[in-house]
């Protein structure tokens, strides 16, 4: 192709490819903008913009994120070493001696080698020193949440390990107890309480010492599962700011749930302490069969073991209560007594050069491994079957560590973090979980001899660990030898502070019958059921009562006190004033959907005010008007009829005449004369004073006190409308008083005003009732609503018109026929 040719035609190409583009463009500018103009998402993306939180970081907002994230960089930045280190030094050593026989036994109530409590009286110990908002709590091993945890051991271990065997290890029913004989003492039962003999070899669980790889590897997998799940849900609580949740678990709740759990933690060494071999059962009424078991076997007691038991336990007591617990002792104590570790260290050396375990058959503790464990993921293969255990799990580990932090802050004016104590309590069994350690909480016994023993910041932890990694990492081996007795022994002695918990049901009866029945309730279903079971029955049993406030309020009609502008409850003092014309009434509750109709039945109970009562009288007392303006109509006919006759013929068709002409106008007032219309005037005029004197309600206003309602949803604005629309029909006027910024805004933004032409939001109950007083006496009674108004235009008109037909007929009816017109009354 010629050059010249093609130069050309690229030229004449290139403007019609630029000018495709800007067709193109403009096209799909206008499909944008018809995007837009169509979903309004300018609009909508500008609205969305607003309401979300502007995200600014600053140095001050970082800095405060990192000292709430770690508490311990405030506390250390004010931390003096010349008061504080010795003090703590102290307090470690004395608390780390205690969680030494504690870990391990506590470690044995988990169904786990007591190597796995020690992991715990470790590590979550190190994390909380980082994460803690509490100076005074030892975080660590707990009674109750090592038993829920061994719980779960104990149940999906069956399921796992004996799966040919998957029905057995559900506790039978009530009815399948009471028909159980004593021919079958170690009988196991499938869900339709159908007994199948146990075998010799499986009536209890194997100790760690028996445990093979796969049982403890199935075991510590599900204890760590466990406790990974309740980290991560304490770490979501926390982190999304639910620390709040920690109110529905009352103190009440908490004791009686922790009494009966400490029943549970007795029954689970009972067996060690007699040495006898007792098959544990899981779920409901576990308690009732592990006794009946328990009885029959008891003439198979070990007489070393228990023995041994009795000797530790008078011993632990008589050092504890006699010398660490005795006011008159205690101060001459620079610290007090670790008789655990006394107790354990001798127990040990009886055992090593005695060989009970070899000569008596007495359970010792066996291996111990050396050194820390590393961290580790294959643990947590369970963690889909342990979901719902786990959510117990977290919460009565929290609630039980926040209580004692709350209760120990108290003492020294401190504050706790809810929010950051879920935080650290989820982060210390995350990470721990990893690490062999299973669910960790507060434990009140160590707490108090923490705090006793001048315990100042969680330096105590960082020092009581130390020694427990000593233990771990070098010393652990000689505790091989320890009898299982010994560590029940521990464990029992340090269950006697929550035995003391007793003594809260009987305050509770004398304070406060509500709270009695939340302990009791949530204690009988603990020990009845089981740990998980029974919480889950006190937190509703608790909520119950919570509910039923809401539909139960404290309600009352309130008066003013002599000489002031306060209002109180009308029945408290006979000194009280009465408004008169007005009534005050206060509902102490939030108004949402499940109580409205409750407010209004009684507001209407309380104050005597039931609108469809007082609209049936309103109605009487309007009709019996109405009857008496019909007799002197027609009594005013017959006067009229009477003067008819003896005046001129042509006058009284004159008369009539006119009457007809304003009756037939059908109310055309430019029609009618000045002076038939002021006749008319004063007519309609009258029939309204007459009606509006008939029915006059007993009060002119009622006021409700919203000073203590915090919260307002639609469905209840929609009820306070209702309410206001049925008074204003019989006359009567609603005010609000009290009223918060949050309840205004939701009743501005519904159609409330639609419904009302007055105000009738105010501050305080004296202002709504001085205003209510000043207009009931600027407007006087209340006027007719328009439907009063018709009924007294219509009866003038039958009225005007009766007279007319009577002036025009008079002559022809006379006289005698004009008494029938009041003869249909």
């Amino acid at each position: 192709m010629d050059p010249d040719v093609r130069k050309t035609l690229m030229e004449l190409n290139r403007p019609r490819g630029k000018f495709r583009a800007q067709v193109l463009k403009k096209s799909q500018e206008k499909v944008r903008k018809n995007i837009k103009t169509t979903f309004r998402l300018t609009k909508v993306l500008k609205k969305i913009g607003e309401n979300i939180p502007k995200c600014t970081c600053t140095r001050e907002i970082s800095r405060a994120f990192c000292t709430e994230l770690f508490p311990f960089w405030g506390i250390m930045k004010k931390y003096s070493i010349r008061k504080y280190l010795l003090a703590d030094l102290v307090a470690g050593l004395t608390v780390g001696i205690i969680h030494i026989p504690q870990g391990m036994a506590y470690g044995l109530l988990t169904n786990l080698p007591p190597v796995y409590g020690l992991y715990t009286s470790f590590f979550p110990v190190i994390l909380y020193f980082f994460f803690g908002s509490s100076k005074k709590i030892s975080l660590g091993t707990y009674a109750v949440t090592s038993l829920m945890v061994g719980a779960v051991v104990q149940e999906k271990a069956d399921l796992y390990l004996r799966p040919e065997k998957l029905t057995t290890t559900v506790a039978p029913s009530v009815a399948s107890i009471l028909n159980s004989t004593l021919e079958a003492p170690y009988s196991i039962f499938t869900v339709n309480t159908t007994a199948v003999p146990l075998p010799s070899t499986t009536r209890h669980h194997p100790t760690a010492a028996d445990l093979t790889d796969e049982e403890l590897r199935v075991r510590v997998g599900l204890a760590m599962s466990v406790s990974f799940m309740a980290g991560i849900i304490q770490f979501f609580l926390g982190s999304f700011r639910f620390g709040g949740l920690a109110s529905f678990m009352s103190d009440p709740l908490i004791s009686g749930f922790t009494t009966g759990a400490a029943i549970h933690v007795f029954t689970s060494q009972v067996k060690y302490l007699f040495g006898v071999q007792v098959y544990s059962y899981h779920g409901a009424f576990k308690m009732i069969y592990f006794y009946r078991d328990f009885f029959q076997v008891l003439n198979q007691v070990n007489p070393v073991a228990a023995v041994g038991s009795v000797t530790t336990i008078f011993v632990l007591i008589l050092i504890k209560e006699g010398i660490n617990n005795n006011p008159t002792c205690r101060k001459n104590l620079p610290v007090p007594i670790p008789i655990e570790l006394f107790v354990v260290i001798a127990g040990t050396v009886i055992s090593h050069y005695s060989k009970i375990n070899e000569k008596f058959d007495v359970e010792v503790v066996g291996y111990i491994p050396v050194g820390v464990p590393a961290p580790t993921f294959s643990h947590l293969g369970f963690i889909g079957d342990v979901i719902g255990d786990a959510i117990a799990v977290s919460f009565v580990a929290f609630a039980t560590s926040y209580a004692m932090a709350k209760i120990l802050a108290e003492r020294d004016k401190e504050e706790v973090n809810a929010n950051q104590e879920l935080v650290a309590n989820g982060l210390c069994n995350i990470i721990g979980a990893l690490f062999s350690s299973f669910c960790c909480s507060a434990s009140l016994s160590r707490s108090l001899v923490q705090d006793n023993s001048g315990g100042e910041t969680q330096v105590v932890g960082l020092v009581s660990s130390l020694l427990v990694f000593i233990v771990i990492a070098y010393i652990g081996p000689l505790f091989s030898s320890l009898p299982n007795c010994i560590l029940a022994c521990i464990v029992i002695v340090t269950l006697k502070g929550m035995f003391h918990q007793f003594q809260d049901m009987v305050f509770l009866w004398r304070l406060c019958k509500r709270d009695f029945a939340v302990w009791f309730v949530t204690f009988l279903a603990t020990v009845i059921l089981d740990a998980g079971l029974g919480l889950m029955v006190g937190v509703i049993f608790a909520l119950y009562f919570v509910l039923r406030n809401t539909q139960r309020p404290y309600i009352c009609a309130m008066g003013r006190v002599p000489g002031t502008n306060a209002y109180k409850d009308l029945k408290l003092s006979r000194t009280l004033i009465q408004i008169p014309g007005i009534k005050i009434f206060r509902f102490d509750c939030n108004l949402y959907f499940a109580n409205a109709d409750q407010f209004r039945d009684r507001l209407y109970e309380r104050t005597g005010l039931n609108p469809k009562k007082l609209k049936t009288k309103k109605q009487k007392a309007l009709y019996k008007a109405l009857l008496q303006r019909k007799r002197e109509v027609e009594l005013a006919e017959i006067e009229e009829a009477a003067a008819l006759k003896k005046e001129k013929k042509q006058l009284l068709k004159q008369r009539t005449m006119s009457i007809e002409e304003d009756v037939e106008k059908d109310d055309d007032d430019k029609s009618l004369t000045e002076e038939q219309q002021t006749e008319l005037q004063q007519e309609n005029g009258e029939m309204q004073t007459r009606f509006s004197r008939a029915w006059v309600p007993p009060v002119h206003t009622v006021v409700l006190d919203f000073s203590v309602i915090s919260y307002v949803d639609s469905v209840a604005v929609k009820v306070l409308s209702q309410i206001i629309m049925d008074y204003k029909e019989v006359g009567i006027k609603i005010f609000l008083a009290g009223c918060r910024e949050d309840i205004r805004k939701i009743i501005k933004k519904s159609e409330f005003y639609q419904t009302i032409d007055y105000n009738c939001l105010y501050f305080t109950i004296h202002e709504a009732v001085v205003i209510a007083q000043e207009l009931h006496q600027q407007i006087g009674d209340p006027p007719l609503s328009p439907k009063d108004v018709l009924i007294v235009e219509e009866e003038s008109r039958e009225a005007s018109a009766r007279l007319a037909a009577i002036s025009e007929d008079g002559e022809e009816r006379g006289v005698k026929s004009l008494p029938q017109l009041g003869a249909n009354e």
